[in-house]
């Protein structure tokens, strides 16, 4: 039973096909999970930075808010806050205001705002001379 050469490339070449089916199958899997998990950790990534992003600007508003707080008070009273750090709670978070005489009519404002985790830090340079306060410096800081 000797088979021709021509015959037994056929059957080896037709039954190789199956096997090379799979193997592209299970390639183009292999890819897809490799793009699924990327996909994935991408989203978390970004998911992540998200809730930073937005906590880190509530902290900041609630700051600004206190800021704008001990700006309304030393206009009512110049002399609000010089005693020590003065502290106030917000539903999302709270806040510590510290004020210092500069000098003349000019108050350093400082506030410290935190809301869960996050801290944002603001200084400020007022200035009390009526009839009109006004804003001298404002600045976002990172200590």
């Amino acid at each position: 039973m000797f088979h021709s050469p021509t015959r037994f490339a056929r059957q080896y070449r037709s039954g190789n096909k199956g096997a090379s089916l799979l193997i592209a199958i299970i390639i183009l899997g292999a890819a897809l999970l490799v793009v699924s998990a990327s996909a994935l950790v991408i989203g978390l990534g970004e998911r992540e930075s998200s809730y930073v992003a937005e906590r880190g600007g509530e902290t900041l508003s609630l700051a600004d808010g206190c800021m704008d707080e001990a700006y309304l008070r030393i206009r009512r009273d110049p002399s609000w806050g010089l005693a020590g750090a003065v502290p106030f709670t917000a539903p999302n978070g709270s806040c510590s205001i510290q004020v210092s005489d500069l000098g003349g009519s000019i108050r350093q404002i400082d506030v410290t705002a935190t809301v869960t985790d996050y801290t944002s830090h603001i200084r400020s340079q007022y200035s009390i001379v009526n009839p009109v306060p006004s804003i001298l410096s404002w600045e976002e800081r990172e200590d």
